[in-house]
């Protein structure tokens, strides 16, 4: 006997570590265009600027019928000893092979199987695709927003990737969950800048978003970056049904690389360290911007000096943000004296102006 489509893709799931697959029709999202249209400025650069797009299944594959979400746990323990270096932090999602890599392989896999048995045809995306992922997985009984703004797969918790296979297959639906967070209030305790609380979710607000953003963060931005290179897990890690940790991340330099060597790596040394890791698409100079504000949980000689060599950096967002950092630093003899010097060699009207202004301040303290 034939096993029915539905029962395989549950079958792929189970075997392939999907932890929350589930169906839904390639209706239009209509009832999101609003929040949407909303948050368009905000998330510019991040999602597809055509929210026509973004609600309409049938532009991205004619004749789509139903759509196939998954979700998949990237819940990990870190097992190694914190050593004396002066490092940052990669989110345990972004730590690694790049997650849209390892979601492809296993949406194609599924695609593949579906097209050889059923002759359907399939158009798969994950994070980066056309749809808003968390509308498809609502729809699909993945599971529900929790109250910080992230899809709480009903197995996986809040620490999933999500992905959508857009078939052209008329399959049975997934029902909806009914799944809340409750009285539950563990993200909104953990999270740093207050950008979950009772009335919602500030993107803005953000770390993760902030270190995503490619502009200048404003002192109160870098204060609030803490050791996060990239992303930031408290708020999805806090969280109570989360699945448990089924593997750890055992190389120290892959989840928390030493800052120096981040601030002094070369583009092309920084695409063949981070071009295959879900990081390298934001690209040096951002990163290397977040690695600065890091430093500020260090200060001491050693994270002064690596402020102060990155005033030579070639970029200007660099510059401008270890100027930000030494000031934040409270300059001292050294920072101040390499203020001085960088404001004299600097070419660029606006970072000159940076310096002077904190170049005034540190003098008015008395550095």
């Amino acid at each position: 006997m034939k096993m029915k489509a539905e029962q395989l893709i549950k079958k792929y799931a189970g075997e392939n570590s999907i932890s929350d697959i589930g169906i839904c029709s390639a209706e239009d999202f209509e009832g999101i265009r609003a929040e949407l249209e909303k948050s368009a400025d905000i998330l510019k650069g991040f999602v597809e600027k055509d929210i026509q797009k973004r609600i309409s299944p049938r532009m991205s594959m004619e004749g789509a019928k139903s759509i196939i979400a998954a979700a998949v746990s990237y819940n990990r323990d870190c097992c190694f000893e914190i050593d004396d270096e002066i490092r940052g932090y990669i989110s345990m999602g972004a730590a690694g092979e790049d997650y849209h890599l390892y979601m492809m392989r296993l949406l194609n896999g599924l695609a593949e199987i579906l097209r050889q048995k059923y002759g359907a045809e399939c158009r798969c995306f994950t994070d980066t695709g056309p749809l808003c992922d968390r509308a498809v997985a609502l729809r699909a009984g993945i599971g529900y927003i929790g109250k910080n703004g992230c899809v709480i797969a009903k197995n996986g918790g809040a620490a999933v990737f999500l992905g959508y296979i857009i078939t052209d297959m008329e399959l049975e639906k997934s029902s909806k969950s009914k799944d809340t967070c409750g009285s539950c209030k563990n993200c909104l305790k953990s999270c740093p800048t207050g950008a979950i609380s009772d009335k919602g979710f500030k993107t803005e607000k953000c770390i993760s978003f902030l270190t995503q953003i490619k502009r200048p963060l404003t002192d109160r931005e870098i204060l609030s970056i803490g050791l996060n290179l990239y992303g930031c897990d408290k708020c999805q890690r806090a969280c109570m049904k989360n699945m448990p940790a089924e593997n750890e991340v055992e190389d120290i330099d892959a989840a928390m690389p030493k800052i120096k060597d981040i601030i002094e790596m070369s583009n092309r040394e920084f695409k063949e360290t981070y071009g295959k890791t879900a990081i390298g698409w934001r690209g040096a100079a951002v990163i290397k911007r977040n690695a600065l504000c890091a430093l500020l949980r260090y200060r001491g000689e050693k994270a002064m000096e690596i402020a102060c060599g990155a005033l030579k950096s070639e970029n200007k967002l660099v510059r401008q943000t270890a100027a930000q950092v030494i000031g934040l630093m409270g300059g001292g003899k050294n920072g101040l004296d390499a203020l001085i010097n960088a404001e004299k060699n600097e070419k660029d009207t606006d970072i000159i102006l940076v310096y002077r202004d904190i170049i005034e301040r540190l003098k008015g303290a008395g550095s």
